[in-house]
């Protein structure tokens, strides 16, 4: 015979167990992986601009500009990604390395430590607040026969999310449990994040801020940082953005599902996928995502990252937020569905749902399962169940990826192109007398017609340029953006270019001949 304390120590470690599996399992709220995937899409982000900036595509920009990635950049990054905020080995170390590799570092450093920055990388873009609001009061499943239509139903859930205080019950008595809301309910959003965050020191913002103060070698605007680093933490701050710019591809970041224990298309799309998936496609000049996302030109980073996360809300499933209304399914996790995609409207075979890309051909978003469970228990061929659960399958992700990623890498490589100033330079030659010569110039930045660099202001460029006579170059100065009169000495026919190599571009003058 069993005591009443052999009952209370097995319900006690029942109750630890599952609240230790739920604290594990939450820790995990990156969207792709960090360690590779996210690099990776930073990678041949960098890649495809390149394609785009040597077929001219961008040539009203960045017209005798060119784009250096050889010079090497110090900056401060993390040792490794590590998910809590204390572990040791998220110290911060210096590091070196060229244009390319810092926006891969950003794609890595934006989700460390995971822990918090999970919370931050949430945007949805159908109901407010906009943030992730997964320890909110859950929804009743609503009774069927007090809505006469969709219309109806969706009306119905017109209002401001009820978030409230995991802290408190309700407004009424604290809990024993204090669940830090720094940490768990920031109330921040991934765009707000990404653009200007007081708290994201690697925001859009920062990272610009950053680019002038290096360029104008101010030694104060970032503290202990030298101008080197301060370029490394500019690209830096480019990376993490464009990590929040794939997040915006990945269902669940955009449907405010926490998806604490498992989403089977994130964990299931790895690096290697994604070379499959990509394979060259991106290094073509020509490269578009998806027919069905209509590529809007002028969009501020704000509004493209807006317009990603619309378009993933509407074509995709997370794994528990799936919806009908003719089926009268209703999102797992209890909280508002939304309009798009719904199982009754998508193709439906066997007990899977499709829905089409022109490009791509059908892409298998549920499928109808016996088991309530992300990681699907009872997966068999078995459907019309009278009363049937419906998941994402992992082995979806591949087809899902062909339509995600490649959005992911050409946003991405949107926000390289929307980040780098327009430059250029005014050079002239003065005689002196004899062969003796003056040359004069500036390093324009043309910030009033570069709508990213507007708010920021036009950068006064100090430091070194070069001016190459024939095949020879020589080494001058820039003060707040104009050039120390050089003297040079010159015969009739000799040419003369001015250049400025710095922040990963090269701006070269206009040929100018002597005389």
């Amino acid at each position: 015979m069993r005591t009443r304390y052999d009952y209370s120590s097995r319900k006690l470690l029942i109750i630890m167990t599952m609240v230790c599996c739920f604290l594990l399992a939450a820790f995990d709220l990156r969207a792709w992986d960090c360690n590779e995937t996210h690099p990776l899409i930073n990678a041949f982000a960098f890649e495809h601009f390149i394609a785009r900036y040597k077929a001219g595509q961008f040539v009203d920009k960045f017209k005798d500009m060119q784009i250096d990635n050889q010079t090497q950049f110090a900056g401060l990054t993390y040792s490794k990604a590590v998910k809590l905020e204390t572990s040791t080995e998220g110290k911060t170390i210096n590091a070196v390395g060229v244009f390319s590799q810092w926006l891969e570092r950003g794609g890595r450093d934006a989700d460390i430590p995971q822990l918090r920055m999970g919370f931050r990388h949430f945007y949805d873009p159908v109901y407010e607040p906009r943030y992730l609001t997964w320890l909110r009061r859950k929804i009743v499943t609503p009774d069927k026969r007090k809505f006469s239509s969709e219309k109806e139903l969706f009306d119905s859930y017109n209002y401001k999310a009820d978030d409230w205080n995991p802290n408190i019950e309700f407004g009424t008595v604290d809990r024993n449990i204090r669940l830090l809301p720094k940490v768990f309910r920031p109330e921040i959003d991934a765009i707000s994040w990404a653009m200007n965050h007081e708290e994201n020191e690697h925001s859009w913002l920062n990272g610009k801020l950053a680019y002038k103060a290096a360029m104008e070698n101010d030694s104060n605007a970032f503290g202990k940082l030298n101008r080197s680093q301060m370029f490394g933490k500019a690209f830096r701050a480019l990376g993490e953005t464009m990590h929040l710019m794939a997040d915006m591809t990945q269902p669940a970041h955009t449907r405010s599902d926490s998806h604490s224990a498992y989403e089977p298309i994130e964990e299931s799309v790895d690096a290697k996928m994604v070379r499959k998936v990509m394979s060259d496609s991106h290094k073509k000049a020509d490269f578009r995502p998806v027919a069905e996302f209509e590529v809007e030109e002028g969009l501020s980073p704000d509004q493209l990252m807006a317009k990603v996360a619309a378009f993933t809300n509407a074509n995709f499933f997370s794994n528990d937020t799936i919806f009908d209304y003719n089926k009268w399914v209703f999102p797992r996790l209890k909280k508002r569905p939304y309009p798009s995609p719904q199982l009754s409207k998508l193709r439906h075979e066997a007990g899977l749902y499709y829905t089409w890309f022109e490009s791509i051909g059908w892409v298998p978003l549920a499928k109808e399962t016996g088991s309530l469970f992300s990681k699907v228990l009872n997966d068999n061929d078995k459907f019309g169940r009278k009363n049937p659960k419906f998941n994402v399958m992992p082995y979806f992700a591949e087809k899902q990826a062909q339509v995600l990623i490649p959005l992911a890498v050409y946003n991405c490589s949107e926000l390289i192109r929307a980040f780098i100033p327009r430059f250029s330079i005014k050079a002239s030659l003065r005689k002196i007398s004899g062969t003796a010569y003056e040359l004069s110039g500036e390093l324009i930045h043309h910030a009033d017609n570069d709508p990213e660099w507007q708010e920021i202001g036009a950068i006064r460029y100090n430091g070194d340029g070069f001016i190459k006579v024939n095949n020879q170059w020589l080494l001058c100065k820039f003060v707040d953006g104009q050039l120390k009169p050089a003297r040079l000495e010159l015969k009739s026919g000799d040419q003369v270019k001015l250049s400025v190599r710095n922040g990963a571009i090269i701006v070269i003058s206009k040929t100018l001949t002597a005389n």
